[in-house]
């Protein structure tokens, strides 16, 4: 078979759609503000684990295997990264993700999980009005904090000591508009399709974080896809012009508000990207044009199974100390990711491993490229994904953020016609 059935769920089923749900919704959101190491991380990597554990053992109770072609890259994947982290130049940080010195929580055990939460999601995850609706609720705790910290009010910086930047519950400014970009673009589908004023709101909310957390590659992803779906009104959803119509008031007034309350931030970070695009020399981009070369380098000299997860900045470090050494002098700090998601798999775990990366997400989108231009939930996944994609191309991967993408990816994946048209209302 191709496909599990979940028309009839069973008791193991309907748990592991608990436990995605509740996990998509608690994970970005959960901090320790205590005298931690990383208050955001600390509690996200146990979360994680215990998560991925319990659906997996409730896979094991479920007794069944989804034999689609997708279910078997998936495990090619995985064998490529366990057999990474096996010969990985410090395995024990490859598995575990995280040492006192060294580490982001991204070993093996996570990125089995994050397979682990794609296969669930792909076989056993139901989206609803209702669940869709409270996930939201929660993950709006992130935007409220994110624009708390915009006008400065944040106790993290004011009795932390923590650097005054818009990072939320995320962490840092960058993840945080990974994570919202994903939630912007389902948000703004859900409004333009139901015309419900709630989606609305939550729509502004995101929207509003997107602005706020100054990535800029988010921007770019988001203004790609605006452009996307600007084509499927004109083209193929008139009826929809009305609720389009009100997205885009709400972001110019959004926008509008957000950079004059606080004296042009937004106007001046969005000139920064014509800058940064200009510069021809080698720290172009934030230095990710450096960054790039560097990881160019360990790729040639790990080409088959790479460094192992999380090892990157360890051979950086042991093998091309020179060009660490002129980059840390030039921009004043170090390098563990390669600051691009597709280029990181390839120097961490391998050449074949992001083909086979790259092989399972091809074979999803041209599974589902027909629903592009249609309304059903599948188009607003599509949309959600690529959006993610784009912007991973100038980003790196975090726990508080992937586990959002592998299961979105996983409801995407899904062949059951059951979520081929939108949830219900």
């Amino acid at each position: 078979m191709n496909s599990l059935d979940f028309m009839e769920q069973s008791k193991y089923a309907k748990w592991i759609d608990r436990i995605l749900w509740i996990l998509a919704a608690v994970l970005p959101v959960v901090i320790i503000p205590i005298d931690v190491v990383d208050i955001f991380d600390t509690i996200k990597g146990p979360i994680l684990v215990v998560a991925g554990i319990s659906i997996l053992v409730l896979l094991i109770l479920e007794k069944k295997w989804d034999n689609s072609l997708i279910s078997w890259l998936l495990l090619i994947y995985v064998f490529f990264q366990f057999l990474s982290s096996v010969f990985a130049y410090n395995p024990l940080l490859a598995f575990a993700g995280e040492t006192p010195k060294s580490g982001r929580f991204e070993g093996f055990v996570s990125l089995v999980i994050y397979a682990i939460l794609f296969y669930a999601a792909k076989n056993f995850m139901i989206p609803t009005k209702k669940k869709v609706i409270t996930t939201f609720s929660v993950l709006s705790i992130v935007s409220v904090y994110a624009l708390v910290q915009y006008y400065q009010f944040d106790p993290l910086v004011i009795y932390k000591h923590y650097r005054s930047m818009i990072f939320s519950t995320i962490g840092n400014q960058n993840f945080l508009g990974s994570l919202v970009i994903m939630l912007t673009v389902l948000a703004l589908g859900l409004f333009i399709y139901f015309k419900k004023w709630y989606y609305g709101l939550f729509f502004s909310l995101f929207f509003s974080t997107l602005l706020v957390a100054q990535t800029r590659s988010c921007w770019l992803s988001f203004a790609v896809i605006l452009f996307g779906v600007t084509i499927s009104i004109v083209f193929f959803h008139r009826d929809k012009w009305d609720s389009f119509l009100i997205s885009i008031a709400l972001m110019i007034a959004i926008a509008f508000t957000l950079n004059k309350t606080k004296k042009n931030a937004l106007s001046t970070r969005s000139g920064t990207i014509k800058k940064e695009l200009a510069m021809k020399d080698e720290y172009g981009g934030s230095g990710r044009l450096k960054i790039w070369e560097i990881t160019g380098l360990v790729i040639q000299d790990h080409p088959f199974l790479g460094t192992g997860p999380e090892n990157l900045k360890s051979v950086i470090h042991a093998e091309h100390k020179k060009e660490i050494n002129a980059y840390y002098r030039v921009k004043g700090t170090s390098v563990d990711k390669a600051h691009n998601e597709f280029l990181h798999i390839a120097a961490v775990t391998g050449i074949p491993s992001l083909l086979i990366y790259l092989s399972m997400i091809l074979v999803i989108l041209i599974q589902n490229g027909r629903f592009l231009f249609r309304e059903n939930m599948k188009t607003l996944l599509l949309l959600t994904i690529l959006a993610y994609l784009v912007q991973a191309f100038f980003n790196i991967s975090v726990i508080a953020v992937a586990p959002i993408f592998w299961i979105l990816l996983g409801l995407l994946a899904q062949k059951t016609e059951k979520n081929h048209q939108l949830i219900s209302h």
